[in-house]
């Protein structure tokens, strides 16, 4: 960011957050987007974020609350288009994810019940369709975890080459079983969360509670 469209407010980029701005990124986003500026990462601003060690679900649910939240506020018809675009996008592509695995579950059921009652598949009007599909989405679950085991490697070794004062990162602390799980839950209660937050149109952040009205903060 420019320090000058700060001190001068340039593109609005001051009183975007400061009138009943919420999401600082959304919004600076969405000003960037409108007056067609330019948006950068620089590959060196990288860095790692631990999960806490006591994390509880209702600490967790907090936390996809404040993701979701950040949908329901906009600065403008463009930004709330986008907004809404990107919630529905969301709420497909989610449980879309999720699907699979639960139809995945009832063919393998099915086809464990058939075989424990010692029926033959000509005895019974299943196909073998359904099972050859989970087998699919098996072969896909594991393509996809180790991308994201690559993914991350790659992360973790770019985390200990910016910082090598700090203690080393290491992949050998990654449970991806639970990480599989943990994408399981985290896509089923996505669009779950972004229903609440929008008919809600309030937050709870470190015990501070925000409440929305046309797309900005009207009351804390």
């Amino acid at each position: 960011m420019h320090a000058d469209d700060f001190r001068h407010d340039n593109y609005g980029v001051v009183s975007g957050l400061r009138d009943g701005g919420y999401s600082d990124d959304m919004t600076l986003a969405a000003i960037a987007g409108a007056h067609k500026r330019l948006i950068t990462s620089p590959p060196v601003a990288v860095f790692p974020h631990p999960i806490a060690s006591d994390l509880t679900f209702s600490r967790y649910w907090n936390y996809l609350r404040k993701q979701t939240f950040v949908l329901e506020s906009y600065i403008s018809t463009v930004n709330w288009l986008m907004n809404r675009a990107l919630f529905l996008t969301h709420f497909y592509l989610s449980w879309g994810f999720v699907a699979p695995y639960f139809m995945a579950t009832v063919h393998v059921a099915a086809a464990l019940q058939i075989y424990i009652k010692g029926y033959s598949y000509g005895e019974t009007t299943c196909t073998s369709g359904g099972l050859l599909l989970a087998i699919w989405l098996a072969i896909s679950t594991f393509t996809e975890l180790l991308s994201m085991w690559n993914l991350t490697r790659i992360e973790v070794q770019l985390c200990n080459i910016l910082s090598p004062e700090a203690p080393k990162l290491s992949l050998d602390y990654y449970n991806w079983s639970m990480i599989f799980v943990a994408m399981l839950v985290d896509n089923f209660l996505y669009p779950i969360s972004a229903f609440w937050s929008h008919f809600s149109q309030t937050i709870n952040w470190s015990g501070i509670r925000y409440n929305l009205k046309n797309g900005k903060i009207h009351k804390v």
